[in-house]
């Protein structure tokens, strides 16, 4: 079985490829920010209530994370209105930004795990 950590990591390679796209298809954005949505709440959240991590270091990650997570909903959004392609272009640099931010975390939170 996959660690949670892995799980997450896939679905943001996945989205992050979506993203790079020129004109990504907004159903495709969608679909997987919702994966990295889903995964996020389904196997990274639960974490928080596992007594053998450390929540001093593990709530403010999943915090931010989530507060990411909600910036990031907020691009996807944005992104799909836009209808000049300098605009498109500027919502997706943002959108990119935002996820490599979430990776970072990721990998910190990847780190904390593995340290436990």
């Amino acid at each position: 079985m996959a660690s949670p950590c892995s799980v997450l990591q896939t679905s943001l390679a996945a989205f992050g490829e979506l993203c790079q796209r020129p004109n990504p298809n907004p159903r495709d954005l969608q679909s997987g920010f919702l994966a990295v949505q889903q995964a996020f709440q389904q196997q990274i959240l639960p974490l928080g209530d596992d007594d053998g991590l450390d929540r001093a270091t593990l709530q403010p990650l999943l915090t931010e994370m989530n507060r990411m997570l909600r910036l990031m909903a907020m691009d996807v959004a944005f992104l799909q209105t836009a209808r000049q392609p300098m605009t498109q272009q500027q919502r997706q640099r943002q959108l990119l930004t935002k996820l490599e931010q979430f990776g970072s975390f990721a990998t910190t939170l990847q780190q904390a795990v593995d340290r436990s």
